[in-house]
């Protein structure tokens, strides 16, 4: 399959130069829109999944040179067919509390067919249907090894402000009508998906 790449969020504010933290009220205004769904950004790596050869990429086009645990890839066959791409984080990559944890977050592609054009929503709707387990907001420890990330419609502050940097870096919030496009490379970023992160020294949120 030809490599597909999802775009970035932008950052909430729109103001990266900015080190001041995400306001409580516009959140709360992002929430009140009804427009979007948030759930947890992990401290992971943004990693591409191909089910036809179980091969890990990340978003520059490079192979991985994580290898997942036996239970991470018995979890992954039990569930997604040939065929399928699968966004996901590589949690235990750079988090070392968290050992053999993959977070999906999106499909790519679904049995040989392309998502492109289809909507977040649709993809999301697909994953649900799976039976994936859910991750549950503000927890790190797991008996499952590949869980979907939960998702809600509100509490946006309250589930931001349970980010601790090192495991939890902030929250994304989706448009479930946002299409899914071929990325460019660099990826751009796409209005209907927004990032508030846990300011640090590397970045501002």
């Amino acid at each position: 399959m030809i490599y597909y790449y999802p775009n970035r969020p932008i950052l909430v504010p729109p103001d990266p130069v900015s080190p001041m933290n995400p306001k409580p009220d516009y959140l709360n205004s992002l929430e009140a829109s009804g427009k979007y769904v948030a759930e947890q950004k992990w401290n992971g790596d943004n990693t591409l999944i191909f089910t036809d050869d179980w091969s890990f990429w990340n978003r520059r086009k490079e192979r991985l040179h994580y290898r997942p645990s036996e239970e991470v890839l018995k979890e992954l066959k039990a569930v997604f067919p040939k065929g399928c791409i699968i966004n996901a984080e590589t949690v235990d990559t750079k988090t070392k509390s968290v050992k053999d944890l993959l977070v999906v977050h999106c499909l790519m592609a679904w049995e040989g067919s392309y998502l492109i054009g289809k909507t977040w929503g649709a993809s999301r709707a697909i994953l649900e249907g799976l039976g994936l387990p859910l991750t549950v907001f503000g927890q790190s420890n797991y008996a499952n090894h590949v869980l979907l990330s939960r998702t809600t419609s509100e509490g946006f502050w309250g589930l931001y402000k349970m980010a601790d940097g090192p495991i939890i870096e902030g929250i994304i919030l989706k448009d479930a009508k946002g299409k899914l496009v071929f990325s460019t490379m660099p990826p751009k970023e796409v209005s209907w998906m927004l990032k508030v992160r846990v300011p640090s020294k590397k970045y501002n949120f």
